[in-house]
């Protein structure tokens, strides 16, 4: 999520939420940057030129929350949302310890209903998991090429690393019509990029992606669970923190403090070698994923 500065705006604009994430954002506006997701994290200005006019192809903007009306973030209203607000409030205004993390944890997943209510609305993200196993599964099963193919992507084969890397976030993460798309989609770009670089893609070629085991595969999917986690935690509190109670800096901080707890967290049991040969799109590669999210909720809650 972007906490630039160009977060300066309007003083009922939380500096933890990116723009395309801000309520009374302009219609229209830039959302979420073209992928690959550069260095810096907000590069919202950045328009996207026509794919015949780019090395890169060109992503559609993600709607701005004024736009559409997400069907999955809850009505942030009540008791349980206040204690949660408070303690996120607290972990930013006194540095995300591993203490204060751990109780603003609890008190999110008990205000979103519990680790399997949780999982359960999280639709977009659970899809984005769904299509990255897929995609890693049988880049590590067949190779880059074979598993491209699959995606529709045979043209890619050859081009630019970073041109590649978008077209696979464009198909695996498309922008759809809410938040919680959007949600996905940026955890799904930050997974991809930190597996291309894992893997040294850049300077090895798109090959160097064949070496995959089935611990990177198993790596991936934490890895994808996890960003989304982080990634709605941060947009659905940032709503509810009180109005100028916490920083630009300490919204940067208690970014950088989410994604590392939560990442650090959400250590699933997971079988590599049995998800290289899951049905990601089937009746099995859903409940799987329902099954990882709900675990996932579970360690974040403090309840496994």
């Amino acid at each position: 999520m972007g906490t630039s500065a160009s977060n300066s705006g309007p003083k009922d604009k939380t500096p933890l939420l990116p723009a395309w994430a801000q309520q009374g954002a302009p219609a229209g506006s830039p959302a979420s940057p073209p992928a690959p997701v550069p260095d810096s994290p907000d590069s919202s200005n950045t328009t996207a030129q026509p794919a015949s006019q780019s090395s890169e192809p060109a992503l559609p903007a993600t709607p701005s929350s004024q736009q559409v009306n997400s069907p999955v973030l809850p009505n942030l209203t009540g008791g349980s949302w206040n204690l949660a607000r408070r303690a996120m409030s607290s972990a930013a205004k006194n540095g995300g310890s591993a203490r204060r993390l751990r109780l603003a944890g609890r008190r999110y997943v008990s205000a979103k209903g519990g680790a399997k209510k949780a999982a359960s609305t999280a639709v977009a993200g659970r899809a984005a998991t769904a299509r990255i196993g897929n995609f890693v599964s049988d880049v590590a099963a067949r190779g880059f090429t074979e598993a491209a193919r699959t995606l529709g992507l045979q043209d890619t084969v050859g081009q630019k690393v970073d041109f590649v890397l978008a077209a696979v976030i464009n198909a695996i993460a498309p922008a759809g019509m809410n938040n919680d798309d959007a949600i996905a989609r940026r955890a799904a770009s930050e997974t991809l990029r930190e597996l291309f670089e894992k893997h040294g893609v850049q300077e090895a070629g798109l090959d160097a992606l064949n070496a995959m085991t089935p611990a990177d595969v198993t790596d991936t999917i934490e890895l994808s669970v996890a960003g989304y986690v982080y990634q709605l935690w941060l947009f659905e509190l940032s709503q509810r923190i009180e109005q100028h109670a916490v920083s630009e800096a300490d919204a940067v901080r208690l970014e950088r403090d989410v994604k590392t707890f939560v990442t650090g967290l959400v250590k699933l049991k997971l079988d590599g070698k049995q998800a290289l040969q899951f049905d990601w799109n089937g009746v099995e590669g859903k409940k799987f994923v329902q099954e990882i999210y709900e675990a996932a909720y579970k360690l974040l809650g403090g309840t496994s």
